[in-house]
């Protein structure tokens, strides 16, 4: 996820990142922050799908913040806004632009948290990633990269498109990491498939897009088979993941 920041001043361009940064740290979200000091800079590089988040000061010296979210919506009108101000003059402006959220300096990281998760919710965009060890090295893993994970001779294996990462621990201590992603789904003893990467099904297994079979649990087949069901549908009706 691309998160722009313009700002002139430094300590709120700062802040704001260093809260961002928490923020990332805390909820296991990669983003990509590029910061500006004055908003024809952001102007300048500024395309459709350059940025999927914005945070916008309402009040500097050479532009204002509503004047930089106008063009904005004129380039990408999915693009969210934050506005950071000091005051509440421009509030109702900042609405009538689709801002997602209208922060009064100063705030909170807790005010900025709910910012972000609003963010997380309208967008369903967030990259979250899990961390593993592999040998003496943390490895970050995208959520959105795991075909499957399985357990052989004491390593969890994370498959991806690009690699396998194996990392030496119990399954037991790997499943809570991904059990809170609803596009996961345990089919059979010590493994998880990620149902976004499933192209059919058989009576025995999943076919994925890489072509690889994943066996179906005999004991919870139809479990198995109507949650993956219910994801396909809500899938259908939302035209989004759950």
């Amino acid at each position: 996820m691309n998160v722009a920041v313009v700002d002139d001043s430094l300590f709120d361009r700062q802040y704001l990142q260093d809260n961002i940064e928490r923020y990332c740290s805390e909820h296991k979200v990669h983003m990509q922050i590029k910061t500006y000091d004055n908003g024809h800079g952001f102007l300048n590089s500024f395309s459709v799908h350059t940025y999927d988040l914005v945070f916008l000061d309402i009040f500097m010296d050479e532009t204002s913040g509503i004047h930089i979210a106008e063009k904005i919506r004129q380039i990408d009108d999915r693009c969210q806004i934050i506005f950071t101000t000091s005051s509440q003059e421009h509030a109702i402006k900042a609405f009538r632009l689709h801002a997602l959220d209208y922060l009064l300096k100063p705030y909170t990281y807790e005010q900025l948290e709910e910012s972000l998760f609003r963010c997380q919710t309208a967008m369903k965009r967030f990259s979250h990633y899990i961390e593993l060890k592999e040998g003496r090295h943390y490895t970050r893993v995208l959520i959105s990269d795991i075909i499957y994970t399985d357990y052989y001779n004491h390593y969890i294996q994370v498959h991806t498109l690009r690699n396998v990462i194996r990392s030496y621990m119990s399954f037991a201590d790997f499943a809570p990491m991904l059990g809170k992603y609803p596009q996961f789904l345990w089919c059979y003893r010590n493994c998880m498939v990620n149902m976004d990467y499933i192209r059919s099904m058989d009576s025995k297994d999943f076919i994925l897009s890489t072509d690889e079979r994943i066996p179906i649990s005999r004991a919870r087949k139809n479990e198995i088979r109507q949650t993956y069901a219910n994801y396909l549908f809500e899938y259908v009706t939302t035209g989004d993941t759950p």
